[in-house]
């Protein structure tokens, strides 16, 4: 069986806190978690919505750092509706809102975009802060955890295993340029222990001059479902997916983006039709040292990659670049 991750790294938007105020928490959270539109809700009920249907469990990546700004409460809104509906909550950190914070920083005088941006004692800190936040909110102790904008490095990883938290996927081998600052290459799409904590790599595909990463506005559909015919064909062991929770939503937050909402359905219906292919989170299947998390292997199609720059071209037209 191909267990397939669908992490969804949720979180209340810094950048639209700054633009509107501390003050805007209810249209934040709207615009960001909830995602509500004209065309109704995308956001992370809607993505449940879609993942019970085809029987898909989810594993939500949760930044617990706006309870520095709005407290506990903000958290618990976005952790109690994951829970009981028997989806995973995880650790996701975004050190953009100790500036936001202002006063109420932990680490007076300091802030930055990236965890690489902070000492390892530093980022120590804010994993222990950001994981107490999660936890009085309502979630488990967290055993994953993925860095805001992927930004990590070699120094998060030894962080995590002094704070027992044993996985980490903030590796994109699929993103030439990414922010990940990990001493791991492209080439490195295998689950592997690294600085003492085990990396489990966001899958990816071969695409036209390298890779591309298996994220939901990245990949068409067919390119999705190629990806997980091709796993479950080779008895691949995983398939890491990213999102976000208002990734099915117009670049303005504003509007649903119809053909990303209409790709993440037809690619939860794909697992749920795909004999020995089943949603999985770091729970229900834990990632083993040595798994592929992709489907790299996977020969290039310039038919399918057309297609979607085709679709994706659509898209940024209509919603705005992704």
């Amino acid at each position: 069986m191909t267990a397939v991750y669908i992490t969804i790294d949720t979180e209340y938007s810094p950048g639209l806190t700054l633009r509107l105020g501390a003050k805007a928490r209810e249209e934040v959270f709207e615009r960001s978690i909830s995602c509500c539109t004209p065309q109704g809700q995308v956001g992370t009920g809607h993505q449940m919505d879609v993942m019970d249907a085809n029987g898909v469990k989810g594993v939500f990546f949760v930044d617990p750092m706006p309870a520095l700004v709005w407290g506990t409460g903000a958290i618990a809104a976005v952790v109690e509706p994951i829970l009981e509906r028997g989806h995973e909550v995880q650790l996701h950190l975004h050190p953009e809102w100790l500036e936001i914070a202002g006063d109420a920083n932990p680490l007076p005088g300091r802030t930055g975009r990236n965890m690489h941006d902070f000492t390892e004692s530093e980022q120590v800190e804010l994993i222990e802060i950001a994981r107490e936040f999660l936890m009085r909110a309502g979630a488990p102790a967290p055993t994953a955890f993925r860095a805001g904008n992927f930004g990590a490095d070699d120094a998060t990883l030894r962080a995590l295993a002094k704070v027992g938290i044993r996985y980490d996927s903030s590796h994109v081998p699929g993103i030439a340029g990414s922010e990940c600052r990990i001493s791991l290459s492209a080439d490195d799409r295998q689950v592997v222990c690294h600085h003492g904590t085990i990396e489990v790599p966001v899958g990816s595909i071969r695409s036209h001059g390298g890779q591309r990463h298996a994220q939901i506005t990245a990949l068409s559909h067919r390119e999705l479902a190629a990806a997980l015919r091709f796993c479950v064909r080779e008895g691949a062991a995983m398939l890491n997916i990213v999102s976000h929770s208002f990734e099915l939503m117009s670049r303005d937050r504003t509007r649903a983006n119809t053909i990303l909402r209409d790709r993440f359905a037809r690619f939860c219906a794909s697992i749920a039709a795909t004999p020995g292919a089943h949603g999985a989170t770091f729970t229900s299947h834990p990632p083993q040292i040595g798994d592929g998390t992709g489907a790299a292997a996977m020969p290039h199609s310039p038919f399918r990659s057309a297609a979607r720059v085709m679709e994706q071209l659509a898209s940024n037209m209509l919603y705005g670049a992704s």
